[in-house]
This record gives C-alpha cells, structure tokens and sequence, in this order.
C-alpha cells in the first residue's frame, strides 16, 4: 500500500574518523542555517557561495542547507492509504514485492510508502517521486551522517529515536528545510526550468537518509533505550524494484548522491544494475570520495554494513569500489564530483582529504567510463548549487569548466567529455 501526497513542484585511524564526525554534527545539525533568497525564480537564485551565507571560499561551512525553494506549497490533497507504522521488513520468500503503482501527477511531489522499508526508528518509510516528462530517472540519495550513538548526535533527525521520514518530512524539503538542512537539490538538478540542466525532464526520485547507516545497514543494534534496526541496504533493494516496476520502459536510470548520500549511491550501485536489468545505469556521487583504503569511514560494525557482493576488497580498500562499479556496467557512465578544498571531509580525514582526493584522480583517470569534475574552492555538495554557478566551476590550464556542460556531455555520450580539477 501507498501513502501520498502531492504538493505543487518546486584517512586517518578509524577513531579519529568518528571523532570527526562527532564534530561535525556541531557544524552541520547545530549549526544553524543559511539560506538564499527567494527571488521567484530558482536560476536567479542568489548564489552566494559555499556555504550558502556569503562566507568567504576558505571558511568552514555554516552547514548543508539548501536554498528557499522558488515555489508556493499549494493546497493539501493528501490521500491516505491504511498501513503500519512498526511494520518490518520479512526476509526471504515473504519480502515484499513491487508493486509497479508510482505513476503521480507530471510535475508534482507524491509521497509513497514502501512496503517493508524502515528507517533506524522501525518506522515505514519510502520514497519521493516528481514524475516527468521524459523517458529517464534520476534518484538523488539524501545526505548527512550516521547513527553511531544513542542518540545519533552526529545524525539527522529522521534517524534517531524519535524520527522518522515520510510525506510530513518530503514535504518540509519541498518547502526548504530538509531533514535538519541537508540538500533538496531544487536549484541543480531537481530544477525543471534550468537550461542548465540536462535532467530537466527526468522522473526525480528523492531518498532519505533516516536508516542512519549509509544506506549499507542489514542488522539490529540495541542501545540502552531503543533498538534501531538498520535496515539501509534492504530498503534500497526495496526501493529499486519498485521503482523499476513502475517505471519498465525508463531509457535511462541515473544514480546520484551527496555527501553521505554518495557513499550510498557507491555502495548500491549494484543493486540498481540487477533492478534494471537491460538499461543503462549511470552514476554520479557527489562530495565524498573514498580516498583512502580505510577511509573516510562507512563500515560501522553496530550498522552490520552489507558491502556489493562479488568486491571482497571493497571491504580491505575502500577505493576499490570504483573500478568495480566500472566493471558492473561498463556501458554506463560514472562521474565523481568534489571540491579541491572539501573542507567538511578534510575534517573528517585529518585534513587529507585533499591529499588522498589527488592521489584518488590517478587511479580514477584508468577507468574508461569515469570521469572526475573537481571543482575550485571549499564548497561541500556541489549539487546545491545552480549547475551553471561560478561555485562550481573548475578552472584549469585548458580554460574554465561548468558543471552544468560536465553533466551535459556525459548525459549525450559526447566523446569529448573529459575530467577537470585544479589538483
């Protein structure tokens, strides 16, 4: 059963990692917000840079908010379907099956539960779909951290105790304030009126990061009050046959993530690959790269992280999950996207993150349906940004670079799509 409705469209040691990411909740949960102004029209956006407040390129960001959505919420047409809040998910014969039933409005927002799928808390969750007019999908994996602690201080709110993600949450994104300010990316790629977008008519689909796991969860861990049931790469199995299901004759699929959010689409990459079978799937992970061989951390053993099988070196080199991504599709496209200065991962890494991201690039630069857009500057997600924004740009020796043409020439197979960075 479905519950929808619509809304108008708008490496260091490990234990250094996690301290990181302690830190970071500070920065990025508590650490307010910044927000571009509304001007009516989301490609006049005033794009102020980084951290969306103006601050200068070198400063830490304020946090991962995204920019006021361009677009009246409209009237509530909610529609109800019955269903179970604590349901779990069955393992085996008795897992749900797709229904094959996402066909919403053209343009508009709809929530659907997804039989089975849960967030840490055990409660229902599913996805958000903005049906186009096109023959392609785009699927955007929410970002944030993880839930490492009983109260998943360095998580979003949809991940602890008393969270959750559903139409109520969908619905705050759509209206700019996302899961305690993670990205809803209204302004790149999620923007229908953009030239700059080359998935201006796709089929958007939004993930949330509420199983608190990177997405690779498949087990239970009991804290002193509450048990989350991490359930991540579960729910994107679910999620992928559904959304396969309902959309059969799709011309392409287009993986994409950010943040935490791009380890997810890395690490899941293989199950959209099997989900649909016969279409090409590309892939675009945004601003965390796994530069190192046991870092940045993704492997939490209270998460029971499922790594892609048939890649037992995804597990002892992380950096291996490049090539075996290539090697799943090789058909397919699969861009990375970062910053040269990523100041929220030198965080994490201990200010290396710029140093393993340079040595990253030679590996990557092997691959032959991979290429890298590594953008000047500090920014974290460079998603958040209007694809054609100077914050995003890479200049190099050979000129400046959009992000918005590096996407371009990847999405119409043009031959002179080429790697850039100033690294």
């Amino acid at each position: 059963m479905f519950r929808h409705f619509t809304t108008s469209p708008t490496a260091g040691p490990r234990g250094a990692i996690f301290a990181g990411w302690l830190v970071l909740n500070a920065l990025l949960v508590g650490g307010g917000c910044a927000w571009v102004a509304d001007s009516g029209d989301a490609d006049a956006a005033d794009d102020t840079g980084p951290g969306d407040a103006g601050e200068p390129a070198d400063a830490p960001p304020a946090s991962d908010v995204p920019p006021d959505s361009d677009a009246d919420a409209g009237p509530d047409n909610t529609d109800v379907s019955p269903g179970d809040d604590t349901a779990t998910p069955e393992v085996g014969p008795d897992t749900p099956r797709p229904d094959g039933m996402i066909d919403g409005p053209v343009g508009l927002w709809t929530w659907y539960d997804i039989r089975g799928s849960m967030c840490a808390n055990g409660t229902t969750t599913g996805i958000g779909v903005n049906q186009g007019s096109g023959s392609q999908v785009l699927i955007y994996m929410s970002g944030g951290s993880a839930c490492v602690d009983e109260g998943c201080g360095a998580g979003n709110p949809s991940m602890r105790k008393n969270g959750g993600f559903r139409d109520e949450q969908l619905r705050a994104c759509v209206d700019g304030l996302c899961d305690g300010g993670v990205t809803f990316p209204v302004t790149s790629i999620f923007n229908r009126t953009a030239v700059a977008n080359p998935f201006a008519d796709a089929t958007y689909v939004f993930i949330s990061s509420c199983s608190g796991d990177y997405y690779v969860g498949d087990g239970d861990h009991a804290f002193p009050s509450w048990t989350a049931q991490f359930r991540g790469s579960r729910n994107q199995a679910l999620f992928a046959a559904e959304i396969a299901a309902s959309f059969p004759d799709a011309s392409r699929v287009i993986l994409t993530g950010a943040s935490g959010g791009s380890v997810g689409a890395m690490l899941n990459y293989w199950q959209w690959v099997d989900a649909f079978a016969g279409t090409r799937v590309d892939l675009v992970s945004d601003s965390f790269a796994l530069v190192f061989a046991d870092g940045p951390e993704w492997r939490y053993a209270l998460h029971h992280a499922r790594p892609p099988p048939g890649c037992p070196r995804c597990v002892s080199d992380y950096r291996s999950i490049y090539s075996f991504n290539a090697g799943l599709s090789p058909e397919s496209r699969l861009a990375v996207l970062d910053s040269a200065d990523n100041w929220t991962l030198d965080l994490v890494t201990g200010y290396r993150y710029t140093e393993g991201l340079r040595a990253l690039q030679q590996s990557l630069s092997q691959i032959p349906n991979l290429r890298y857009h590594v953008a000047d500057g500090s920014v974290h997600v460079l998603l958040k940004h209007p694809l054609d924004s100077v914050w995003v740009d890479v200049q190099n020796q050979s000129g400046t670079h959009t992000l918005a043409d590096f996407l371009g020439k990847m999405q119409s197979d043009d031959p002179a799509w080429q790697s850039h960075s100033p690294l």
